[in-house]
């Protein structure tokens, strides 16, 4: 059977809100809403609050799975989007490699995928089977776009809980409200400019379940 390649983007999730726009000269490090990025990026304040209306910054998920032969591959990106900007800026996290062979339960192996702990950054952009990684990827206000993928010595990665969650205000669709931390630098996708420093972020992300359901045979 020939291999099928599958790429579903989902930026309409369950999970559309909106947010107080980011603001640099907001010194809160404390978030005021359920999903947010905060920290610095290239020493400038992040701020990104998530309150639950439509406008905004917006939360969604995005999935890349491959269909080979049954066993499906590949990863589920969470998204944190300015809806009033045709989704710029937006911050996406990316997990990979989840791997389903045929006649398994792909509701269940997102659940068990998605644990907590140090996680790596991933060093490229493929999908390899039983291997778990992070892609950290940001598109700036002009839609010039940036990734973790390159070195990052020095650099961390923690996912601090992994929550179910459904049917609330901001996800009417089951998944996962997931908090990370991270520093990290994000390398230029097209070669030119300068990288930029992601540092000390702490973000609350949604992931929905629903692309899981592509993986259940």
């Amino acid at each position: 059977m020939r291999a099928a390649k599958i790429a579903v983007a989902l930026f309409l999730v369950a999970s559309l809100f909106s947010m107080c726009k980011k603001d640099s000269k907001n010194d809160s490090t404390v978030s005021n809403t359920e999903y947010y990025v905060q920290g610095t990026l290239n020493g400038q304040k992040w701020n990104w609050q998530v309150p639950a209306d439509w406008n905004g910054f917006i939360v969604g998920t995005s999935s890349s799975l491959s269909n080979d032969q049954g066993t499906m591959t590949g990863g589920f990106t969470a998204l944190v989007s300015d809806n009033s900007h045709s989704f710029k800026p937006q911050l996406g996290i990316e997990f990979k490699t989840i791997s389903l062979p045929i006649g398994s339960d792909g509701t269940t192996a997102f659940d068990n995928f998605f644990t907590t702990g140090t996680w790596s950054y991933a060093s490229d952009l493929t999908y390899a089977a039983d291997t778990k990684s992070i892609v950290i990827s940001y598109t700036d206000n002009t839609g010039k776009t940036y990734s973790s993928i390159g070195l990052q010595n020095g650099s961390s990665l923690t996912v601090q809980s992994a929550t179910p969650v459904s049917g609330s205000v901001y996800n009417a669709d089951s998944g996962f409200k997931i908090k990370l931390s991270f520093s990290c630098i994000l390398y230029p996708t097209d070669g030119t400019g300068s990288a930029l420093a992601a540092e000390n972020v702490e973000a609350t992300v949604f992931l929905d379940k629903t692309p899981a359901g592509l993986a259940t045979n």
